[in-house]
């Protein structure tokens, strides 16, 4: 190994040894240079963290948050985006399940995140023709569908309810709204596909699940136009 190869190696020992310093926060440390970059680093994830999970934040105590931040950071977040770092975050918590006893908890945590989500894309707004169940439609971009075990859209976090939900960017107030659906529009929206047009899709499910698919459209119909017109398909 040569001059600049040892140099090179020792700089990346010692950038490594440094990092892993600022993580662990070993006892050791108190006091030091190194102990006040490490409050600072952790002030800056548990800022970021907090201010995108605020009903998670309420249900927990301050010591089990302190807990969960330091975990995530001897963890090393994937993503170089600050604004991603809560996404990362959030997936730790389920993945370890730092909360299982609390499951409610990691839908909290989607529920309070994807808004940040929705927030952060860029979206062009292009006119839509009229609604047929013989075109063809997908998932919007801008929205989502979500199936929940506990009732999230209800505010009641720790009861066990199936409810599911759309949540979307509404163009005209320019907010992320969150709307409860019925299960059939659920697994239609999830079905979409450019392949099949909608009411394809619908008769299917209908066959699927021994339901009357002419009343299907006609009670689908009004809630599917409004969904249609706020883009929650495309």
């Amino acid at each position: 190994m040569d001059n600049e190869e040892l140099q090179n190696s020792l700089e990346k020992n010692i950038q490594e040894r440094f990092f892993d310093n600022l993580i662990t926060q070993e006892d050791s440390f108190q006091k030091t240079p190194i102990n006040v970059y490490q409050k600072l680093v952790y002030m800056r994830f548990e800022e970021v963290i907090k201010s995108n999970f605020p009903l998670f934040i309420k249900e927990i105590s301050e010591v089990e948050f302190e807990k969960t931040v330091v975990a995530f950071m001897q963890d090393t977040p994937s993503t170089p985006f600050v604004w991603k770092i809560p996404n990362d975050y959030r997936k730790f918590v389920k993945r370890n399940k730092l909360f299982k006893n609390r499951e409610y908890l990691y839908e909290l945590l989607y529920y309070d995140w994807i808004e940040t989500e929705i927030y952060m894309k860029e979206y062009k707004f292009k006119e839509h023709g009229k609604f047929k169940f013989s075109n063809s439609y997908k998932i919007s971009p801008s929205s989502r569908v979500k199936s929940f075990s506990y009732d999230i859209i209800g505010n009641d976090y720790q009861s066990k309810r199936e409810n599911f939900v759309v949540i979307y960017y509404d163009f005209n107030s320019h907010d992320v709204l969150y709307r409860e659906i019925n299960q059939l529009i659920y697994i239609l929206i999830k079905r979409l596909n450019k392949k099949q047009n909608l009411g394809k899709v619908l008769k299917e499910i209908c066959l699927e699940n021994d339901i009357d698919f002419k009343e299907a459209k006609k009670v689908l119909k009004e809630p599917l136009q409004e969904l249609y017109d706020n883009l929650v398909f495309i």
